[in-house]
């Protein structure tokens, strides 16, 4: 190229220039558009990302300013910026009535109030992360604004953090309110003085804070109305009453030198402390009948809002069928299951049943309530199709066979957990069951010699029966049961049962050994999943200093969740303003639990209660790899330091020139 650039430039000289000027100048910028366009076939690298927040250069009032009389509030920045995001995540504290109008004039952001100002007081303005520029979406973070409408600035503070009060996770975008009025009602009835929202990490600030006593609560608040709606959101509290104070503390630098004066430095101390809040939903009594459905002729299912133990009864009308139902419950005594036990009643397809159960009056006062619910099941009509024309052998049709129901075994596996045993379930009723016909061997045993095992009905799920055995470590079992061992209330009798499975090997499992130390109250400990769900595991509970083991666990990685059982009632409560107290306290171990085969894995844990503690569960072992695959790309990068440019390239000629070429093969 650069010979064909000299050539170029021999002919010129040897033109005549006067008369060609032009016809030259047209051709010298010919041929830099093709020297230019020749260069470089990748993409343009261009310069480094912009990673620069907006500036802000004034505003309007002035930060801090005192005696405000406007009704607008403009922010001016260095760059174009957008404000999709503000309209949604300002919070302007004290709260207005009416939403503010947001929108932008060139590079200024601009709040316009709908309202009049409140005299005498200071106005926060919370932007938080919601103001970006317009090319990268830099934003300006925890952007904040105030100024007074009257002659002083109130400058107290009030901050914490917020998290769920049963797994502790942080609640993002919580509603915190600040009350004046202190009657106990205000919550439910009032706009708060002030207000704030949490961060992602459930962090909360609320400024500008006039001196007086406050109530401190936090909503979900679902509808938007700074009112809590007891038992719809959840809530948060705190017993005490809040004072808010400031005090500046000094701090002398010792590192300046001089007998004249020494440099006076320091920081302003808000009181009270951060405060640490945990949020629940109140258990309310407000009951009703949720949800009604017939899924099978034999059974009709119920969900009601609150638990109906003790209080519900059901009949049919313009029937004087007897003992023609069977009632199940869930754990909550919430949902139930009405089996129709008598064949007549369960043949008509539209039964008419009145519920009764209780509920509160306008004062209070239980009273029952009936309800009339139609249940309908109609049969699926089958598709006749056209039958194929029978030979002279066929023409005896067989005979019908019986019906039986097959039984739902706890484990599809071959293999069975050397601490558990085998358990199998009813899809119906039953009404009879030999226990006697259930029979457990050693899958070699020819003689099929019984094992003494123990067998029970399971007392916390319907219809579910369990056998226990203590087995031995890598062996071959067979459980069968017999075809005449139950019958279920339709007299329909199970189907035979024989399934073959191996014992896991016993160092196959790990053991977690926990060193329970400061114990103040009964705890419950649990082993949890390594999920979002947490679903426990195990569970122990220590009333006293001591050492818990977690054994025959399968290899892998687990959480560990302490509960505090204050009231020794075997499970988590919630918490109750109503009432005045808070919901169970919950810490976690900050550290995931690997379990590796035929070890042991013993922690020291110290159970003294911390109201300062957040949930923060590391994978120590995942960070090791992250930070080593770190250092390994960083020794790359210094070794071979044109690698990235070499990638960059690549990528660029994979891709194709500016120009759009197609690459040829």
């Amino acid at each position: 190229m650069f010979t064909g650039f000299c050539m170029f430039v021999t002919h010129i000289k040897g033109m005549q220039i006067r008369g060609k000027i032009p016809l030259l100048i047209i051709t010298v910028w010919a041929w830099i558009v093709i020297v230019s366009s020749c260069a470089n076939q990748g993409m343009p690298m261009g310069g480094p990302q912009d990673s620069i927040p907006p500036i802000l250069l004034g505003t309007s009032p002035e930060f801090k300013e005192l005696n405000f009389t406007g009704n607008k509030v403009q922010l001016t920045f260095d760059e174009y910026i957008i404000s999709t995001d503000v309209s949604e995540m300002l919070v302007i504290s004290p709260p207005l009535t009416k939403r503010p109008t947001i929108r932008t004039k060139g590079k200024t952001l601009i709040v316009q109030f709908n309202e009049e100002l409140m005299d005498s007081t200071t106005y926060s303005l919370d932007f938080k992360n919601s103001i970006a520029d317009n090319n990268e979406k830099n934003p300006y973070k925890n952007m904040r604004f105030s100024f007074s409408t009257g002659n002083v600035y109130d400058s107290l503070r009030v901050a914490g953090r917020i998290m769920n009060a049963f797994n502790l996770e942080p609640v993002e975008s919580g509603l915190v309110l600040l009350h004046k009025n202190l009657h106990d009602s205000a919550v439910y009835r009032v706009r708060p003085n002030y207000i704030a929202k949490t961060d992602k990490t459930g962090v909360f600030m609320i400024d500008n804070i006039v001196p007086g006593k406050y109530h401190l609560f936090a909503i979900n608040d679902a509808n938007n109305d700074l009112i809590y709606n007891e038992g719809a959101e959840e809530f948060a509290f705190v017993d005490t009453l809040i004072v808010p104070s400031a005090q500046f503390v000094e701090e002398l630098d010792t590192l300046v030198r001089g007998t004249d004066s020494l440099l006076v430095l320091g920081h302003t101390h808000f009181n009270p402390s951060p405060f640490y809040l945990r949020q629940f939903y109140e258990e309310i009594f407000d009951q009703y009948l949720d949800e009604y459905s017939r899924d099978t002729r034999y059974k009709c299912s119920f969900v009601f809002n609150e638990p109906v133990k003790d209080t519900f009864g059901i009949r049919l009308i313009d029937n004087e069928a007897t003992d023609w139902l069977q009632l199940e419950y869930n754990d909550k005594m919430d949902s139930l299951v009405v089996w129709i036990a008598d064949t007549m009643v369960a043949r008509v397809d539209t039964l008419f049943m009145e519920l009764s159960y209780y509920q509160l009056d306008s004062a209070a006062q239980l009273y029952v309530q009936k309800d009339t619910v139609e249940m309908t099941f109609t049969d699926k009509v089958e598709v006749k199709t056209k039958k194929k024309r029978k030979s002279r052998d066929d023409e005896e049709e067989k005979p019908k066979p019986i019906e039986q129901f097959n039984w739902k075994t706890s484990s599809s596996s071959s293999t069975v957990e050397l601490n558990r045993g085998i358990s199998f379930i009813s899809p119906e009723p039953v009404s009879y069951f030999d226990s006697t016909q259930i029979l457990l061997y050693l899958t070699e045993d020819t003689l099929k010699t019984p094992l003494d095992i123990e067998f029970e009905t399971d007392t916390s799920v319907w219809r579910k029966y369990n056998i226990s055995y203590t087995w031995e470590p890598e062996t071959k079992y067979t459980l069968e049961i017999d075809s005449a061992a139950c019958t279920n209330i339709y007299g329909i009798t199970s189907k035979r049962l024989s399934k073959k499975f191996t014992s896991r090997e016993e160092d196959y499992y790990g053991t977690v050994i926990v060193n329970a130390m400061n114990v103040p109250c009964s705890i419950l400990i649990q082993l949890l999943q390594n999920n979002d769900d947490e679903t426990v595991l195990m569970e122990k509970t220590i009333d006293k200093d001591g050492s818990i083991i977690f054994d025959y666990l399968s290899p892998g990685k687990y959480k560990m969740k302490v509960i505090y059982d204050e009231n020794e009632n075997g499970k988590w409560d919630t918490g109750s303003y109503q009432d005045k107290f808070q919901a169970e306290k919950v810490v976690y171990n900050n550290e995931v639990v690997k379990v590796r085969s035929n070890w042991d894995k013993e922690l020291i844990w110290d159970l003294k209660y911390d109201i300062t503690f957040v949930k923060n569960i590391r994978d120590l072992e995942q960070e090791e790899k992250l930070r080593k695959a770190a250092e390994d790309k960083a020794r790359e990068e210094r070794e071979n330091p044109n690698r990235p440019q070499q990638d960059q390239n690549q990528n660029n000629m994979l891709q194709g020139g500016s120009g759009g070429e197609i690459i040829r093969r």
